[in-house]
Order: structure tokens, then sequence, then C-alpha cells
């Protein structure tokens, strides 16, 4: 049974240094284009580097828009079940971007600022001038989300997911110091250890943070997992505490899991179209 564990982690330790989490603008074309969307690709040159995002269709200022915040590790195609909805579609700008580090926004480079991650993203809703836009979060984008929408008017409203928020929540893994250390850090892929740079720097600054949850006066959707290995679930109580219940529509998902975004599909999409709707 030792040896099998011992032989699993060296398995693991091999695969990871191939987890890139990254496609090329020809990768996802190729994908989106077998749900019938042909993706439209674009690249901003930003303070900290070069940030990639791409949308559903051409991007068209006079509609709302979804800005889609991904996780560490991760990338804008996380989020494609949502990009290829017809539905969704229909109402909104869909817009995906791999965040600085990630996908082919500075790949490798680790920004550990959640400021500085939140003010590349807000490069693109300047640019293209977008008017009504609701920020999508998941995980470590929630937090990146959350700063965005303190300082950006067109931000209208949030739907968060499993967000890493609270800083005496933040759980710290085992296998994650191998890619903290010198001596195996070369084990794991650029992706990785750009994942591990965030992590450690993290609670320091979700506490720079702090101050904007009670300047906040953006409408906020909130889901979390009961069974959320990854991000605590105590994460959900952390945003009762510090937003204002007038703001905020908390959301228990008993028995889901981390990627409650992806498992839950129907209800999340559900929601973003009424919220759409609604506007």
């Amino acid at each position: 049974m030792k040896g099998s564990k011992i032989y699993g982690l060296i398995l693991l330790l091999l695969t990871s240094s191939c987890l890139t989490f990254r496609k090329n603008d020809q990768r996802i074309t190729h994908v989106l284009e077998k749900s019938g969307t042909s993706p439209s690709f674009y690249r901003v040159l930003v303070k900290d580097g070069m940030l990639r995002y791409f949308s559903a269709q051409k991007i068209d200022s006079m509609k709302p828009t979804i800005l889609f915040i991904h996780g560490a590790p991760g990338s804008g195609m996380d989020f494609s079940d949502y990009l290829v909805d017809q539905d969704l579609q229909k109402l909104a700008n869909l817009i995906a971007v791999d965040r600085l580090g990630y996908g082919y926004s500075t790949y490798g480079k680790a920004n550990t600022s959640i400021a500085a991650q939140a003010k590349a993203i807000d490069h693109i809703i300047e640019k293209h001038k977008l008017n009504s836009v609701l920020l999508f979060g998941w995980s470590y984008g929630v937090p990146i989300a959350v700063k965005l929408a303190n300082e950006q008017p067109a931000v209208t409203q949030a739907v968060l997911v499993a967000g890493a928020i609270s800083p005496k929540d933040e759980k710290f893994f085992a296998l994650g110091k191998l890619a903290h250390w010198k001596a195996t850090r070369w084990m794991f892929s650029k992706a990785l250890r750009v994942a591990d740079k965030e992590k450690y720097s993290h609670v320091d600054e979700l506490e720079k943070l702090k101050p904007v949850w009670n300047e906040l006066d953006v409408p906020i959707t909130y889901y979390h997992g009961t069974r959320d290995k990854i991000v605590p679930f105590a994460n959900l109580y952390f945003i009762e505490r510090e937003l204002a219940l007038s703001l905020l529509t908390s959301v228990k998902v008993v028995g889901a899991n981390h990627f409650l975004a992806f498992s839950h599909f129907a209800m999340v999409k559900d929601r973003l179209r009424l919220l759409l709707h609604t506007k």
C-alpha cells in the first residue's frame, strides 16, 4: 500500500509538468466551433504584461457583458460551457480572460497582486467602452472580481462562486509545498508555479482587500458548496459578515464541491439569465 502511494505521487509529479492550462487561439477556435461558436480574440498591453481575452462573438459595446475571471491555476477556457451557450449569447457579450501569469497572458510570470490583476482586466472594459458589466468570478478569481467591481463604475453586478476571500480560512495542502520548494519546483508546470506564488501571498492580499467590503455597492450573488475541499465553505460565512445583506444573495449548495460552477451549470445559468433580464 505504501509503495502504491509513492508510485502515485511520482506519477502525479511527472504529469503535473504537462498541466499548462493553456490553449492557443487555434485550439480554442477548434473546440468552440464544434458547438457553433466562432470566437473573437483580443490582446491588450497592460502595465504588467500582455493580456489575452476572447469572446464568444465579436464584442458589441451596446450589449450587456458577462466577464469571466478564472481561478488558480486556470484559463479563460475554464468557462467554455458558458461561452458556447446560445441563450447567454443572445443576451450578452461573453468574454473570458486569461489572468496575468496564465494561458497566453504573460504565461509563467506570477503577479500576486489582487489590485494589479483587477487593473489589468479593467483594460478590457475601458478598451471596448463596455456598459452594464456582470462579473463572474470563480475561486481565486472572486477577490479580483470584488476589487474590480469596487473600482469600475461599468460593473453593475457580480456572480461569485466558491470564492477564496477569507484570510483566516485560506487552506494549504502538503503537496503544494513541492511546488514551493526550490529543489522540487522544476517538476511543476509554469502555471502551477504561478498558482503556488499566488497561494503563498494570498492571505496578505486578502487582508489588503478587507476595506473594500465596506465600500462595495454592487449587488452580488454568491454560491458555495458544502463539500468544497479546496476552498472551505466557511468563506460563505465570511461574505455574509463582511457585505451588506441588502447587496448579497448567498446560496448554500448542499453536496456541491469546488467545481459547482460547472457541475451546477443549469442553476448558475438561470441566475445569469434572470440578472440580465432584470437590468
